[in-house]
């Protein structure tokens, strides 16, 4: 995949020309302290923009010993300009099927009301139900994120933003809202998948955004990595945009049978 924007048509009939690393953000926080004003754990987030507003999304897990407020999310991929928050939601009672999966760890954030689609330029990524698409087994799926051994906030911030290429490998076959991909690199300029959590999953075949990684490895130059499906996502920055409480879904589940 050349570093170009591809066109996509809305719902509405819009065609817009996008390119789905726009979104990705390195996560990093503010520590309050004047000789080491910033620190991570690693980890991704990426910045959407749904029924005319901007969002986040990233992992929960992320997070760690830091609190949301701190968090810094830039106006572009190495922008300087920083948005307020408004509230981070994420699903706390899941029940049925979505019991004891990990669902929990969707955190979709919501930016101050002063902060407009505007403010992240052409670099947050207009999500609807025609940019936004569950995989098939065999699509070609790429990632973008930044890896925490790439990354270095010493003196000046640089985050160490990679572009993954693997191949959907079916929905998981335990957990409902995830599913599996793979690759194979040849010669792997890193060792450690670790940071690409909450980073966002762009199937080219569907020329459609399909998910948000959460956790994978690497064993010598295979990688595989499990990731939440859209439609997940979707149902809960759905629930939040519209300002609900609590929202409840049924999905159709075809996990991956082995043979």
């Amino acid at each position: 995949m050349k570093n170009r924007k591809r066109s996509q048509k809305l719902a509405s009939g819009v065609v817009v020309r996008q390119d789905f690393r726009d979104c990705a953000r390195m996560v990093f926080y503010e520590t309050g302290d004047k000789y080491s004003r910033h620190a991570t754990h690693g980890g991704t987030a990426f910045v959407v923009v749904f029924r005319g507003r901007p969002y986040a999304f990233t992992c929960n897990h992320v997070l760690k010993d830091f609190e949301w407020r701190q968090l810094v999310i830039t106006n572009t991929k190495f922008g300087k300009q920083i948005a307020g928050l408004q509230s981070v939601s994420c699903a706390t009672q899941p029940r049925d099927a979505a019991a004891d999966t990990d669902v929990i760890d969707i955190v979709v954030i919501e930016f101050a009301s002063s902060i407009t689609a505007t403010f992240f330029k052409d670099a947050a990524y207009i999500l609807d139900s025609s940019t936004a698409k569950t995989s098939q087994p065999g699509d070609q799926l790429y990632v973008a994120g930044a890896l925490k051994e790439k990354v270095d906030i010493s003196d000046t911030i640089t985050p160490g933003f990679c572009f993954l290429e693997f191949v959907d490998s079916g929905a998981d076959s335990s957990d409902p809202t995830l599913r599996q991909a793979h690759a194979k690199y040849k010669n792997p300029k890193f060792s450690s998948i670790s940071g690409l959590s909450g980073a966002p999953v762009y199937n080219a075949t569907a020329n459609a955004l399909c998910g948000m990684v959460v956790r994978g490895g690497m064993q010598g130059s295979a990688c595989t990595i499990r990731y939440f499906d859209i439609f997940n996502m979707m149902q809960l920055l759905a629930g939040v945009h519209d300002g609900l409480s609590q929202t409840f879904y049924r999905k159709r589940w075809m996990p991956l049978r082995k043979l």
